[in-house]
């Protein structure tokens, strides 16, 4: 399990970014990817979230089962 920040979550669309501290690219989920009772609605910008990762058909790293912290 993998620890972060919500970097950014633009509004009305259904994604947003994580920034892990020590990594420079953000990684990039979707709201289906939120496994939290709160939802992708109850996440903001700032928000502590702890998730996994996956591949992308395009090769490129992904969060998956996204929760905020405690």
């Amino acid at each position: 399990m993998n620890t972060g920040i919500i970097k950014s979550k633009p509004v009305g669309k259904p994604f947003a970014f994580i920034k892990v501290e020590g990594q420079e690219k953000e990684i990039f989920f979707h709201e289906s990817e939120v496994t939290d009772p709160v939802g992708f609605a109850g996440l903001n910008e700032g928000d502590a979230v702890t998730f996994d990762t996956k591949q992308d058909p395009q090769g490129r790293t992904n969060a998956t089962n996204v929760k905020k912290s405690a």
